[in-house]
């Protein structure tokens, strides 16, 4: 196991605790590749369309990396919207992006992204609380409970009833600059998160390292040993005094030479 995995993994997805963490991480890449690739061309000041590569491949790109680790009971959960989420050892995996600001993940759902009925629901069918957005109901209130569309209430009505996993990551106009995962479940509808097992970073996994070939012995080289000695041929004395000039080796010209030279 990597030493970075953080223990609530390792006891939620036992030996797919790291292949689950180096998905998730992947699928971020990827985002942030699509991201900056659709910026570079748009010729745009305004991040509307990379806003749009950014909100479709944090989806589409997590369920690949899951889908491809081949996970007995891995399920694609539909939302009834236009994304879905990948569920693994019941649990939903849910990308969530925040803005950067340079501190640890906030108990509260990120300033300006959307706390929708659908987000709400989402937490609602995967929280382990009977009651919805009231933790100390006033006696006598009665406080209508959420209701859930017909996909997250037959999650919901599972026995165990599957978890959610935030993939919680910062992203800016330059790229991914941090990301967390960790359990977590929503309070009330103003957006106040309670964090269920720590905040862990995800990191990218370490990359498998150069072996160096070791040095053969030398006599096994087939440069290895002396040169050989080659005896030279000089012109005769009588040679000298007539000027006579020395015999050179000339190749004769092949018929591939001749159409060579024709071509120039």
């Amino acid at each position: 196991m990597d030493s970075s995995t953080p223990q609530w993994a390792l006891r939620q997805y036992g030996d797919d605790a790291d292949a689950i963490g180096v998905a998730a991480w992947k699928a971020l890449e990827d985002t942030e590749e699509a991201v900056l690739d659709v910026r570079a061309v748009a010729r745009s000041k305004h991040g509307f369309a990379s806003g749009g590569a950014r909100m479709t491949n944090q989806y589409e790109r997590l369920i690949e990396h899951i889908l491809d680790l081949g996970i007995e009971g891995t399920e694609i959960v539909k939302t009834g919207s236009w994304y879905r989420l990948p569920l693994v050892h019941d649990t939903v995996l849910f990308p969530v992006c925040a803005e950067v600001d340079g501190t640890e993940p906030p108990s509260h759902w990120p300033r300006g992204r959307d706390l929708s009925k659908l987000v709400q629901e989402i937490f609602a069918a995967t929280s382990p609380e009977a009651k919805f957005w009231i933790s100390d109901p006033i006696p006598g209130l009665d406080v209508a409970e959420l209701v859930l569309r017909p996909s997250l209430a037959e999650l919901a009505a599972r026995d165990p009833r599957p978890e959610l996993v935030l993939v919680w990551y910062e992203m800016n106009r330059s790229g991914l600059k941090r990301a967390w995962w960790g359990k977590a479940e929503l309070l009330d509808e103003s957006g106040n998160l309670r964090w269920l097992t720590e905040r862990s970073l995800l990191t990218a996994p370490e990359r498998t390292p150069l072996f160096a070939i070791p040095d053969r012995d030398a006599d096994d080289r087939f440069d290895s040993g002396d040169l050989p000695e080659v005896p030279m041929t000089g012109r005769s004395d009588e040679e000298r005094k007539l000027g006579t000039p020395p015999t050179t080796e000339v190749a004769e010209a092949t018929e591939e030479d001749s159409a060579e030279s024709d071509e120039g």
